[in-house]
């Protein structure tokens, strides 16, 4: 039986379409592409680029490639035949010889959404009630998107039916601003997914018009994928990194100023081995309570203890297509074991991988990967 294995796409297609990523607008054809670039990111917007030579598109090609407009069409990359990255077209840039096109992935349509909704997490009494992180975040998704009150249709960028859920088994209680449950807080909805979400344990990322809610993998998840030195073309780094560790994770709402009445949260295990290595973070979130304090701290502490060793692979390092990973599988924030045999510092162990950056030229392709160390979070109750 055959592994499977990056390998080498023979072509890469770029093509246009109207807001959804349904209707094609245009297409230049493979041979007018002179270069296309692409990422995959935890956390965080994607974007891509895809440079055109304009003589080799042709007349037609390029009077539609002029008509382009921001934010009412997007962008979509295959790998071959297959879907591999899909978002708006944010800019458009035309010089003598050559047209490009930048986009960013479907969570810039939450980037430029305003949230409108209260954010309490509640049941049908109006009780504030616990919940999966990833759930907490679908649902202030959908609030925003669904009604259409400031919209000229509900689900306007097309992309509710592509949420993915992958609920962590801890649940979690979210209320914004404490006790005043009938303000609104009007900031992006991808801030309220970075600043209150992510910190309790979501993490997020976009494969083509996916978007996916997910939690951090453990040990106890299966690998994609077992790679060795030999499946990385270039150098590697393994760093094993005091600074990041601790043994007792701290947050607080204290700031030097003011000192009383105020909370904090408090997570981890003291071991003989580093004695008490304690890291600190201050929140100036208001409307915090003892518990939300704990669960951030809980949710920091993941990854710090023991003090974690990363693989990191520098930029001009690609993985080579004989790695037994498919680009499908190329997630942010799945996991990989990396066995890294004949260093000095011998490691095997599971990683997360963070960042994906592709670039197609005439050249060929080039993968590159950037790998965290995973980290099993602590359980119990809070104290």
């Amino acid at each position: 039986m055959t592994a499977t294995v990056l390998g080498c796409p023979q072509e890469y297609r770029a093509v246009i379409h109207w807001r959804g990523g349904s209707k094609p607008f245009t297409s230049p054809g493979v041979s007018a592409l002179t270069d296309v670039k692409w990422n995959r990111v935890l956390n965080d917007t994607s974007e891509a680029e895809i440079s055109i030579a304009k003589g080799p598109a042709g007349a037609r090609c390029c009077g539609l490639l002029g008509q382009i407009e921001p934010y009412a069409h997007e962008l979509s990359l295959y790998r071959d035949t297959e879907l591999v990255w899909q978002g708006p077209v944010t800019r458009v840039r035309e010089r003598r010889a050559q047209f490009v096109v930048e986009a960013r992935d479907i969570t810039e349509w939450l980037e430029r959404t305003v949230n409108a909704t209260v954010l309490r997490y509640v049941n049908a009494t109006g009780t504030t009630r616990r919940g999966p992180v990833q759930e907490i975040a679908e649902t202030i998704i959908r609030l925003n998107l669904e009604s259409g009150l400031f919209a000229s249709e509900p689900d306007w960028p097309r992309i509710l039916d592509y949420l993915v859920r992958d609920d962590d088994p801890t649940v979690v209680v979210f209320e914004k601003d404490g006790t005043d449950n009938s303000s609104i807080w009007f900031v992006p909805i991808l801030r309220i997914l970075d600043e209150e979400l992510v910190p309790r344990g979501l993490e997020y990322t976009t494969v083509g018009r996916s978007l996916i809610l997910g939690r951090p993998r453990t040990t106890s998840d299966p690998t994609q994928g077992r790679l060795t030195l030999d499946h990385i073309a270039g150098d590697v780094e393994i760093i094993r990194d005091g600074p990041t560790a601790a043994t007792l994770m701290w947050v607080t709402n204290q700031t030097d100023q003011e000192i009383s009445n105020t909370q904090f949260g408090v997570s981890g295990l003291v071991t003989p081995v580093y004695g008490r290595l304690d890291n600190l973070v201050r929140t100036q979130a208001e409307g915090l309570t003892a518990y939300d304090l704990w669960q951030l701290a809980r949710a920091s502490f993941t990854g710090r203890h023991p003090a974690p060793t990363a693989l990191r692979i520098p930029e001009d390092s690609t993985l080579a297509p004989t790695a037994p990973v498919t680009m499908r599988q190329l997630v942010p924030g799945v996991r990989l074991d990396v066995a890294a045999t004949g260093m000095c510092s011998s490691v095997s162990q599971p990683y997360r991988l963070s960042d994906v950056d592709v670039e197609w030229t005439d050249s060929g392709e080039r993968v590159g990967v950037s790998l965290i160390p995973i980290g099993d979070p602590l359980e119990g109750d809070p104290p």
